[in-house]
């Protein structure tokens, strides 16, 4: 019986979520500079859509998607702050060995609705 509570402790460990292991006070505030910078997402038509990956999974691929409007946002501030997000991202997995199922995320579709860009519901 013990060894069974321990296998399944084990398991549950192995299949929580990386992004809880991945975060920290800095990390937090630039994800809220990313959705800032992306703001409302304003598009006229999907095309103005772009889909972006941010943070990444300790075996692979991004560990979020987020959607934002190149028509209504400064893609040169939104990509540097991108890139120090996912440099801090990875920097604080290995730094606490995250672990987590490994699924890759498939990129999600944009769209266009009521005049802002949107992902679908997960």
């Amino acid at each position: 019986m013990h060894k069974t509570m321990l296998v399944a402790a084990a398991l549950a460990m192995a299949c929580a979520p990386a992004q809880a292991a991945g975060t920290s006070p800095e990390l937090e505030k630039l994800r809220q500079e990313i959705i800032e910078l992306i703001g409302p997402a304003k598009c006229m038509n999907l095309v103005q859509c772009r889909v972006l990956p941010l943070g990444s999974k300790p075996c692979g691929g991004p560990a979020e998607y987020l959607v934002y409007s190149w028509i209504s946002t400064d893609k040169g501030a939104l990509e540097t702050r991108v890139a120090e997000y996912d440099l801090l991202h990875e920097d604080l997995q290995k730094q606490q060995q995250a672990a987590g199922a490994c699924v890759v995320l498939p990129e999600p579709v944009a769209a266009c609705v009521n005049g802002r860009c949107v992902l679908p519901a997960q």
